[in-house]
């Protein structure tokens, strides 16, 4: 693993306390307004998104199994197999969320797809994206990283994390996130979102490090760190655009110098 234990704890607190600012001053400075998505039937849906995130666990947790134990293993193998088999991951694990707001009539603007303030989003996604990367590349070599260099494995495992990342915050951001705030109110929801964020990542890190549950506690502890700032993007912009841009450079740019897997 990448980090040891320290760091970890590090990027952890590095990622609430510069993040959180950085997200409220950027959103000021491109002068994103917005307004809360509205939901309907707010309990009947905040209890659908519950269900839905047990399914989407359910199907996470066989597909990781299977990974760990059939022909597609868990490893940054960097390849169009690897992109392939991250594409299948989202697009199962999608189909629980589409399968609920095609059955409730639910719109895609209510999970926040939506091309309304799409300049001032992408400008959100992308600021955040480059101080974060700068701010990896400054800590990189004093806590055993390094500049890795820009190759078509690079170019694929970009590919890989943007399907994840859209995938990921359209689930937990952009449905899960906004049925649970408008019921229990915002802070409260983003933090149960990230929460559940975390414990979905759990058995991603235990079948990626072979069992180790101390590797596996770790990355789902950066993933908390890392959902509750992703959780307060989307509510800033309630748009998956920037969260979903953050959530794949964030990763993609730990990779390039050296601080991921």
């Amino acid at each position: 693993m990448a980090f040891p234990a320290w760091t970890d704890l590090l990027t952890f607190v590095v990622i609430l306390v510069i993040g959180v600012p950085l997200v409220y001053l950027f959103s000021k400075a491109v002068r994103l307004r917005t307004k809360p998505i509205e939901i309907a039937e707010k309990n009947k849906q905040a209890k659908l998104s519950l269900m839905v995130f047990l399914a989407v666990f359910a199907i996470a947790f066989a597909i990781l199994a299977y990974y760990a134990y059939g022909w597609v293993r868990m490893t940054l193998t960097e390849d169009l197999i690897y992109v392939f088999r991250d594409t299948m991951w989202i697009i199962a694990i999608l189909l629980p969320m589409a399968v609920v707001l095609k059955w409730t009539r639910q719109s895609l603007g209510s999970i926040g797809i939506t091309r309304k303030n799409l300049n001032k989003n992408l400008a959100l996604g992308f600021l955040l994206s480059a101080a974060f990367i700068a701010i990896i590349a400054f800590l990189a070599p004093s806590i055993g990283g390094g500049f890795t260099q820009l190759s078509v494995p690079m170019a694929l495992s970009l590919v890989s994390f943007a399907i994840i990342g859209f995938g990921e915050e359209t689930i937990f951001r952009g449905y899960i996130q906004t049925r649970l705030t408008a019921q229990i109110g915002t802070v409260t929801g983003i933090i149960i979102v990230a929460i559940i964020y975390a414990i979905f990542q759990f058995p991603v890190g235990y079948f990626c490090y072979n069992g180790d549950i101390t590797s596996a506690v770790y990355y789902a502890l950066w993933r908390l760190s890392s959902g509750l700032v992703f959780g307060y993007v989307f509510q800033r912009s309630q748009n998956i655009i920037p969260s979903s841009i953050f959530h794949t450079l964030l990763v993609w740019g730990a990779l390039l110098w050296g601080l991921y897997f």
